[in-house]
């Protein structure tokens, strides 16, 4: 029997995840996500940020722990969600509408209903002109948004994006962050998204929360209490700017901190040898 919808869309308890060669990668972990809420998971490569993502999707195991979106386990949530990964992960034989209608293929769309949903989907990622492209005719950023497309396709209620921008030059990502959360707007769907980058996460976000080396763990959470709609020149304001700076000496303070934690057992023992 299904739950009742909660009041978190996503409620995370007590999550640990270990690997059977011993390396715990998250250890007791908990937090909510509201819903229509957009939250980042900001933190330094290989913090576990990604494996988080991928438990909450249902992509990899748990090992202890629970994660409920909308009342369900992620098993029992698929066609809630969708998920972007770092890589367009594009079929090469299938044109730019090829790809998108595979989502509808697999999500049991009627055949006749889909070419309207593969136009609608093309037209608010700006690609219906290039419909026909096959993957190798198009840019990096253009095979992003027809990744994007393709998860928009089944109108997800939750959306997972796994640094879907970090290889793109800087222009095309923040081009591709606006465009972003022109989306969101009009769709109000539950976002988390894992970045490593600061000022796309401040840009993006509605919370943002900073992620310790692992086991990971959320080590502080920051509002972003930024006006929307959000454009291109807020990244110029000096509200922006500032909470960029606030981000940016929490995680180095952090990072400190943790350094300082791991080199005490260390200084303890050669203190112990050359006393």
């Amino acid at each position: 029997m299904i739950e009742p919808p909660a009041a978190d869309f996503i409620s995370i308890s007590h999550l640990s995840k270990h690997y059977p060669n011993g390396k715990t990668v998250v250890e007791d972990l908990s937090l909510t996500v509201a819903p229509g809420e957009f939250v980042s998971l900001l933190g330094a490569s290989g913090c576990g940020k990604s494996t988080l993502l991928k438990m909450i999707a249902g992509l990899t195991a748990v090992s202890s722990g629970s994660i409920h979106i909308d009342g369900r386990t992620p098993a029992h949530a698929r066609e809630l969600m969708s998920f972007v990964f770092q890589d367009p992960t594009l079929l090469p034989w299938r044109t730019v509408a090829g790809n998108v209608a595979l989502a509808l293929e697999l999500g049991g769309l009627a055949k006749s209903s889909r070419p309207a949903r593969i136009a609608e989907v093309l037209d608010r990622v700006g690609l219906r002109e290039v419909a026909d492209y096959y993957p190798r005719q198009l840019s990096g950023g253009m095979k992003m948004r027809v990744s994007i497309a393709r998860a928009l396709a089944s109108a997800p209620r939750l959306l997972l994006l796994d640094e879907p921008f970090g290889a793109l030059d800087e222009m095309t990502r923040n081009r591709l962050n606006e465009d972003l959360l022109a989306l969101k707007e009009r769709q109000r769907w539950t976002t988390v998204f894992v970045t490593h980058s600061i000022s796309e996460a401040v840009f993006l976000s509605d919370r943002i929360l900073l992620m310790g080396s692992t086991p990971t763990g959320v080590l502080q959470e920051v509002r972003v209490r930024m006006p929307v709609p959000r454009t291109a020149l807020l990244r110029s304001e000096p509200a922006f700017l500032g909470l960029v700076g606030e981000v940016s000496r929490a995680l180095a303070l952090r990072a400190t901190d943790a350094l300082g934690r791991a080199e005490a057992p260390a200084a303890a023992a050669a203190g112990a040898v050359f006393a």
